[in-house]
C-alpha cells in the first residue's frame, strides 16, 4: 500500500497542472466535438435499438405466426371431425329416407299392384260371362226359332190328313 501511495505522490508531481480560462470558441468546439459523439452515441443507439426491435418483432410475428398456424390446423382438424360426423349422419339420414321410401312403395304399391291384377281378373271374367251370355242369348233365340219351326211343322202335320199314314 505504501507503494501506491508513493507512486501517486510521484505521479502527481509530473502532471503540469493546467491554469487556463476556455475562451467561447472553446467551449463552441467542445459543444461540438460532444455534440458530434452523442449522436454518433445515438444514432448508434438508435440503430442497435432498431436492429433489436426488429429482432424482437420478428421472433415475435415468427412465434406467433406458428401458434396461428397449429391453432387453425387444428381447428382444420376439429372442422374435419365434424364434417366427416355429419357426413355419416347425412349418410344414415339418407338410408332411412330412402328405407323409408322403400317401405311405402311396398305397404303403397303391392296391394295396388295386387287390387289392379284382381280387377284385371274380374274384368277378364266379366268379358268372358258376356261372351257366354250373348252365346246363351243366341242360343236361347234359336231355341225359340227351333220351337216356333216345331210348332209350325206340327200344325202342318195336323192339318195334313190322316191318310198318309202307313199302316201294316
Amino acid at each position: 500500500m505504501k507503494l501506491i501511495v508513493i507512486l501517486s505522490v510521484i505521479l502527481l508531481l509530473f502532471i503540469v497542472p493546467a491554469f487556463s480560462d476556455l475562451t467561447p470558441d472553446d467551449i463552441n468546439m467542445l459543444r461540438l466535438i460532444i455534440k458530434e459523439e452523442v449522436e454518433s452515441a445515438i444514432g448508434a443507439s438508435e440503430i442497435r435499438m432498431k436492429e433489436y426491435i426488429s429482432q424482437e418483432i420478428k421472433s415475435a410475428i415468427g412465434a406467433s405466426e406458428t401458434r396461428m398456424k397449429e391453432y387453425v390446423s387444428q381447428e382444420i382438424k376439429t372442422v374435419n371431425v365434424t364434417i366427416s360426423e355429419m357426413d355419416k349422419r347425412l349418410n344414415q339420414i339418407f338410408a332411412l329416407v330412402i328405407g323409408l321410401i322403400a317401405l311405402i312403395v311396398v305397404v303403397v304399391g303391392i296391394p295396388q299392384i295386387i287390387v289392379t291384377l284382381q280387377r284385371k281378373e274380374v274384368r277378364a271374367q266379366d268379358e268372358k260371362l258376356e261372351v257366354q251370355q250373348r252365346q246363351l242369348e243366341t242360343q236361347q233365340k234359336q231355341l225359340e226359332a227351333q220351337q216356333e219351326q216345331i210348332k209350325t211343322l206340327q200344325r202342318q202335320l195336323e192339318a195334313l190328313p190322316q191318310e198318309r199314314v202307313v199302316g201294316p
